[in-house]
């Protein structure tokens, strides 16, 4: 979104022509709709068609993802759209989505965009659109930016690198309601109206636990449980990894959710390793991080 990623390619590690090169069967547009566990059992259903069948499985490794939190606000869902919320609301997590939001932005009657959220993914996006030339508010129900993962004598910094910047901060202040008939026109909040012409979710994001959470032991936020190996605590035979999984973090010397792109990959590597009977076990993460806030590093 922010026009950093000069080639959108290198972002992915792979794709279905190198894998099926590899000799790995792979079905794109395919969703698995329930799992026998016990008879170790797939029904997938094929997107396109409507068509199921059934597979089977010796070992499987799950590899979910995550979605972002949709909060109860009212106006925030529209039936219909690509993502169920209203025209002119956007998740930005998928490389699809951050496309959505590039096409957006190039309409001109987009002028002054709001970002709920100012976690990591809500500070990236600031600074993106005030470089497309928008309008931009950030609203934050926290005291702080980053509050989850700086200290306050950071996000003072940051805090002032974004007011000079020229972004619209509130802070302490909660969204309530979205309106608009067929389009977001206004934002509610707890403490004012504010209207816009585009907003984006930033307000966090959880496992895709829905297969999964009736069956495997997970973590409150529904991420499968697992060990060093990636097997998950409940059944031998099924791993989980990436953001449906949680990782050892070395800070807290337990299980946490981490979900980060590199822990996701050496996950994976770990998983494949011990289902083909190679005994490896995952280093654990210190969960460390960087970000540049306008200019503020």
């Amino acid at each position: 979104v922010g026009n950093v990623v000069k080639k959108p390619e290198g972002l992915f590690y792979a794709n279905p022509e190198m894998l099926q090169s590899e000799g790995i069967n792979v079905k794109m547009g395919h969703e698995v709709i329930h799992v026998d566990w016990k008879a170790k059992k797939l029904k997938i259903k094929e997107l396109a068609t409507g068509k199921e069948f059934e597979d089977t499985y010796d070992k499987m490794i799950l590899a979910t993802g995550s979605w972002p939190v949709t909060p109860p606000i009212e106006g925030l869902k529209q039936e219909g759209t690509t993502y169920g919320l209203k025209e002119g609301i956007f998740f930005s997590k998928l490389y699809q989505q951050a496309q959505d939001i590039i096409e957006e932005l190039k309409k001109p009657n987009i002028k002054k965009v709001m970002v709920i959220g100012a976690g990591y993914i809500g500070i990236e996006l600031i600074e993106a659109f005030k470089n497309h030339g928008k309008e931009v508010i950030l609203m934050e129900a926290m005291p702080r930016v980053m509050a989850n993962y700086f200290d306050k004598e950071i996000t003072d910094e940051a805090e002032k690198r974004i007011k000079e910047a020229g972004i619209e901060l509130h802070l302490g202040e909660t969204v309530k309601k979205f309106e608009g008939a067929s389009r977001l026109e206004r934002v509610v909040t707890d403490k004012g109206s504010y209207d816009v012409d585009m907003a984006i979710m930033c307000v966090g994001f959880r496992p895709n636990s829905e297969l999964y959470k009736d069956y495997l032991a997970c973590f409150p936020n529904g991420a499968v449980k697992v060990d060093t190996t990636m097997k998950s605590e409940t059944d031998p035979d099924i791993y989980a990894i990436g953001d449906c999984a949680t990782v050892w973090s070395n800070a807290s010397q337990a299980q946490d959710y981490i979900a980060l792109a590199t822990n996701a990959v050496r996950m994976g590597i770990v998983a494949a390793n011990n289902v083909l009977g190679k005994k490896v076990e995952y280093c654990g993460t210190q969960g460390s991080n960087a970000i540049c806030v306008f200019g503020y590093n």
